[in-house]
């Protein structure tokens, strides 16, 4: 446990919470985790505006921590131990081909986490895929082709693969860290498992993740924002499915 009398970089920190009464502050500290968080580019139905490619934008801004005023309450724990790598991917079967193992390589043996964005239509619900398909690929990319043999393009013989991370544990721990209650709460956004990512890129980069390794890697599909359910909110909740995966509540 650390006090509040501290110098340096932490202490620093530390002076923007003013401890009252016998509030009490705590540094947890950890091994520096690489997350790769990856947003889409542009598509059909989302020509102008493709929310996964905003999350990317909010989460440079804030980062892990988002507005850090409000990790200090009873206890403060600051999230020192989390390095977030940013892309953002065009629509293209071939790009994501190329680019998402190129990811994987870029940053092994260190990485602790990559999670891919896409966008979905079904409003303020936010979606943990629990596995990808390796097949059924017929939908034109924003350059009109398609992967040959409507295949994804890695080694696997595998028709289904499934990440080893529990969504339904994420969305017990996300929806009860973030308050989520389906009504009042960022104007009811919610979060849920899902085991159909779709035939597209979505589905398509999580298989290639998959096959990494699928102990660390999933697909988060997000909403537009409307109403309380802004960008924010929506990073806000990304933010803490992130801690929650890695176990740095």
């Amino acid at each position: 446990m650390m006090g509040v009398n501290v110098t340096g970089e932490i202490g620093d920190m530390l002076t923007m919470c003013t401890p009252e009464n016998d509030m009490v502050i705590t540094y947890t500290p950890m091994t520096k985790k690489n997350v790769v968080v990856t947003g889409f580019g542009p598509f059909r139905g989302f020509e102008e505006e493709n929310p996964s490619s905003v999350i990317i934008d909010e989460l440079k801004l804030t980062g892990i921590n988002g507005n850090i005023s409000k990790v200090f309450f009873v206890k403060c724990h600051l999230f020192f131990g989390v390095n977030l790598e940013l892309h953002k991917i065009t629509v293209a079967y071939e790009d994501v081909s190329k680019r998402v193992p190129e990811l994987w390589n870029e940053h092994n043996p260190d990485v602790g986490l990559v999670i891919h964005l896409g966008a979905h239509p079904v409003p303020k619900t936010i979606k943990y895929e629990q596995q990808a398909f390796s097949d059924g690929y017929c939908s034109n990319d924003v350059n009109g082709c398609t992967p040959e043999g409507n295949r994804t393009t890695c080694a696997s013989q595998d028709q289904i693969l499934k990440s080893c991370i529990n969504c339904d544990e994420i969305v017990r721990n996300v929806t009860e860290i973030c308050g989520l209650d389906g009504e009042t709460k960022y104007g009811g956004l919610r979060v849920q498992k899902s085991e159909d990512p779709g035939r597209y890129l979505c589905g398509f980069s999580y298989f290639l993740s998959l096959h990494q390794d699928c102990s660390k890697s999933l697909f988060i599909h997000v909403p537009a924002f409307e109403g309380e359910c802004t960008k924010e909110a929506v990073a806000d909740v990304i933010r803490e499915t992130i801690k929650s995966i890695l176990g740095i509540f």
